[in-house]
């Protein structure tokens, strides 16, 4: 009876089995049936189907298959909204599922068809993490580095790679950005770009294809970046130039011999020829391998060059030009030297905060660039109430200013009159002070026989209390004994030209307490300056003046967005890296741009018996 009981019970539970079994096979067979719908592109009905069976048999085995298929039938029929919503709820049900690569693989395509190519990639990076499908990782491979060459900018693939993206994705993300370097003609740079990248993720299983973009047959050692020199070393500027250079170069020695990835100096000669300068800037453009161009140093030429960075996207780094308006042409110029009108407008705004001067002179030659930054000047003191009360010009070939001065001082010794006059009567009115000081004149014209002349050095004038003399630098030894000679006991301020130690030596008995602003110092007494000049002073056998300290700071900042092996996508990306470099402290000049790519940075200097004191 037992044993009956047994049987029968055997015999129960395999017919059960077999009844299961059937049921599993009927669905497999269904789910073969809608796959093959969905392969022969009848999507829709696909996707009701995989609906229906999801609907009526939420256990069974092929539950997820179904989930995922619709997903895809749906979104095959471009219905991309519901497939996502499909493969979210996907994802929420079944988080252990097998098939979550290939959900966030589908969800990325969602992505890439709403135009959403950041999500799109965001999502594949998630399926990469979690695939081992190698036709899968082929295809998400290429769809990465196309999505990020052809959809997305610099900056959105930068972005990405800050993430915390895979090692994978981080890897095609730099091929897409080589690849782009490449079709620009940077192929140096994406090598370069590639070798870091593959040394920082060296496991990635995208190596060959990475790999593939580097030249065959050049080594490592071999990459080089280009700097171009359009400088003149032929014609009126050439000392210039030569000095400029030689500074230059003796930076980028320096930086060579612990740089990653060593520069080259291309040196162009324009001479005096603006015509030569624009050709040769044309042809360094068509060089894609060169990214920036130091100089040019004069004015004109660097007006000429500006306007056509804005064409060619090639930026031009002059570290002597003072026009005021150079850099609104363009973004791709840099002026390293301050403006004239910056220098004006901070050597008067000093005069009359600090200083507390009241009444102005000024003298200067008659040229462009001189009357430009009196102009400035003068109109900053009239916007602060200050009266100019005389103002005086010489030519540049004049050595005898004389007479310039002594009308200067006539006009000190009047206000010096009109001062003493209203010192006793506040209210007394203009016509009535100039009556009184012609009757002065008449009476001391009468007297002049019996003792000293109205304008003679022997007689001090202390009513102008600051004179603006911007000069050229070969002036001083004229102007110097002029202002001794005149007895105007006033606070004289210059331009950069009064900084020239040896000269101011020279006269320093007639112009101490000068006050001038200049693009630079050089402080001979720190460290840095002393290691500079006894290095340089080793290489090149001589010892280091202004233009070669100028040459040198600059080349040195142009150098610095290429500090630590830093990648630079060519010269869009060495733009923007120049533009963040922020405060930079040179030997002779500091340099801190403002948004339009000027250095806002200047010097106030004073002259005090023998020495030059910084007063900023």
């Amino acid at each position: 009876m037992r044993t009956l009981i047994i049987i029968q019970l055997f015999s129960y539970l395999f017919s059960i089995l077999l009844f299961a079994q059937d049921a599993i096979e009927r669905e497999r067979e269904i789910l073969y049936k809608n796959i093959s719908l969905y392969e022969t592109g009848r999507y829709e009905k696909a996707a009701q189907n995989f609906a229906l069976m999801i609907e009526r048999l939420p256990d069974s085995p092929f539950i997820t298959t179904n989930h995922l298929m619709k997903a895809k039938s749906e979104y095959k029929n471009d219905q991309y909204i519901i497939s996502l919503q499909s493969a979210k709820t996907f994802l929420e049900k079944y988080p252990g599922s097998r098939y979550q690569d290939e959900i966030y693989y589908l969800i990325g395509n969602i992505y890439y068809r709403l135009n959403r190519y950041s999500t799109a990639v965001g999502a594949w990076d998630k399926s990469l993490s979690l695939t081992e499908n190698s036709e899968l990782i082929e295809k998400i491979g290429n769809l990465i580095i196309r999505t990020a060459r052809y959809k997305l900018t610099n900056k959105d693939i930068t972005e990405l790679q800050n993430t915390d993206f895979s090692d994978d994705s981080k890897v095609l993300l730099t091929v897409a950005k080589a690849e782009i370097m490449i079709d620009q003609g940077n192929r140096y740079q994406a090598q370069i770009l590639i070798e870091q990248t593959l040394s920082q993720y060296p496991q990635t299983r995208f190596r060959n294809k990475a790999e593939q973009l580097i030249e065959p047959g050049r080594a490592h050692s071999q990459i080089e970046l280009k700097i171009a020199l359009l400088i003149p070393l032929s014609g009126y500027n050439a000392e210039i130039g030569e000095s400029v250079r030689a500074g230059a170069e003796f930076a980028v020695r320096e930086y060579n011999q612990s740089a990653a990835y060593p520069v080259t100096l291309i040196v162009k000669d324009y001479g005096e020829d603006i015509t030569r300068a624009i050709r040769y800037y044309k042809e360094l453009a068509q060089n894609l391998d060169v990214l920036a161009v130091f100089g040019p140093l004069e004015n004109d030429i660097s007006s000429a060059c500006a306007a056509l960075s804005e064409y060619e996207k090639f930026p031009v780094i002059s570290p002597t030009a003072t026009e005021d308006e150079l850099t609104y042409l363009t973004d791709y110029f840099f002026q390293i030297n301050s403006t004239l009108e910056m220098r004006a407008q901070k050597l008067a705004e000093y005069a009359v905060d600090s200083l507390r001067i009241k009444r102005f002179a000024t003298f200067s030659p008659v040229e462009n660039h001189f009357v430009k930054m009196v102009d400035e000047f003068t109109h900053i003191l009239k916007s602060r109430s200050v009266p100019v009360v005389v103002q005086e010009w010489y030519y540049p070939a004049d050595q005898d200013l004389h007479e310039q001065f002594m009308n200067i001082k006539r006009i000190g010794l009047k206000y010096a009159f009109i001062d003493s006059i209203r010192s006793i009567d506040p209210l007394i009115d203009s016509l009535r002070i100039d009556s009184l000081y012609a009757a002065y004149l008449r009476q001391e014209e009468l007297a002049k026989e019996s003792r000293s002349k109205i304008d003679s050095a022997d007689i001090a004038v202390n009513s102008i209390d600051g004179i603006f003399i911007p000069i050229y630098r070969e002036d001083i030894k004229f102007i110097a004994p002029q202002i001794a000679y005149s007895n105007i006991q006033s606070q004289y301020l210059g331009n950069g030209d009064w900084y020239n130690p040896e000269e101011l030596k020279k006269n320093k008995n007639y112009i101490n307490g000068m006050i001038f602003i200049a693009d630079g110092f050089i402080d001979e007494e720190s460290w840095d300056y002393r290691n500079f000049r006894n290095k340089y002073r080793v290489a090149m056998n001589t010892t280091p003046t202004s233009y070669n300290l100028i040459g040198y700071d600059c080349m040195r900042f142009i150098l610095k967005p290429l500090d630590n092996g830093n990648i630079i996508l060519g010269r869009a990306d060495y733009t923007t890296r120049l533009k963040q470099i922020g405060k930079f402290e040179g030997i002779y000049r500091k340099i801190l741009l403002d948004d339009q790519n000027r250095n806002i940075y200047l010097q106030l200097l004073r002259f005090n018996y023998g020495q030059i004191i910084p007063l900023n």
